[in-house]
């Protein structure tokens, strides 16, 4: 797991969406999904999942 990885798992707790996290962090909303998706294959787990138009942490996660 790299910095950033953290630094996106605490920004989409914080804020709840894609574009609010990406925002906060000066990402475009593809370059925080494709790191999302990264993080997630590396640890073999789902740590997300899709509540409406907001994020919720998985137990995993």
């Amino acid at each position: 797991m790299e910095l950033i990885h953290l630094r996106i798992l605490l920004a989409l707790k914080r804020r709840g969406t894609l574009n609010a996290a990406a925002e906060e962090l000066h990402l475009t909303q593809s370059a925080l999904s494709h790191q999302m998706k990264n993080l997630e294959q590396r640890l073999g787990i789902v740590l997300w999942r899709k509540q409406g138009r907001t994020l919720v942490l998985t137990q995993a996660g």
